[in-house]
């Protein structure tokens, strides 16, 4: 009668222990890897001279009614006349221009004309920093479970003498549950057996 309550006990531990730990695996689960993600911005600056021949793509001529730019009543002032406008003619202008690239710096376009057209090439000189952004991604990978099988055993007595010795097995899966059985063998000639259960608990969370 004793025995068949012991074995009903026996039986409601581990039931209850079964239980609880399948009740346990969802809080106290570990990931099997962990991901760093780091973005960094980098300046490419940008310091270069371009130039470039423009192309004409039409040409018109306008006729323009001023004095200037008409025949004189008189030949000193007909020879006047030409020769201011061959000196505006053959005067070469230079014309700059800044564009503003924001907070990233500028481009400046340099003109020149003479006698009635772009004389040589057009330049840009470039002066600017170009951001690149980098993204690392770096995922480190946890040891994987792996089933574990350990053989030992346990002794026990008082402060006078040795009572028994327990050789056992103990069995770690793969969601670190271990699971024990132990045969005791006592010193008076008598045997016991048992059987248990343990479970991990994370105690605290990074």
């Amino acid at each position: 009668m004793v025995k068949n309550r012991l074995l009903y006990l026996v039986i409601v531990a581990l039931v209850a222990i079964i239980l609880l730990q399948r009740s346990c695996d969802g809080i106290f689960g570990s990931a099997e890897e962990q991901t760093t993600i780091k973005t960094d911005t980098v300046y490419k600056h940008i310091h270069d001279t371009i130039t470039k021949d423009v192309k004409v793509i039409h040409t018109e001529y306008v006729p323009i009614d001023k004095p200037e730019y008409t025949p004189g009543e008189t030949l000193d002032t007909c020879k006047a006349r030409f020769q201011d406008l061959l000196k505006e003619h053959l005067t070469k202008r230079v014309y700059v221009d800044t564009l503003k690239l924001d907070s990233l710096g500028s481009i400046v376009v340099k003109d020149t004309v003479w006698i009635n057209k772009l004389y040589g090439k057009r330049t840009y000189v470039k002066d600017y920093k170009i951001p690149y952004i980098t993204k690392t991604i770096t995922t480190v990978e946890k040891e994987k479970p792996r089933r574990q099988l350990y053989v030992g055993g346990n002794v026990f007595g008082n402060t006078t003498a040795l009572q028994a010795i327990t050789p056992g097995l103990v069995y770690k899966d793969k969601k670190d549950r271990i699971y024990q059985a132990n045969v005791g063998i006592n010193f008076d000639g008598s045997f016991t057996f048992g059987v248990g259960t343990y479970w991990k608990i994370k105690l605290n969370k990074k």
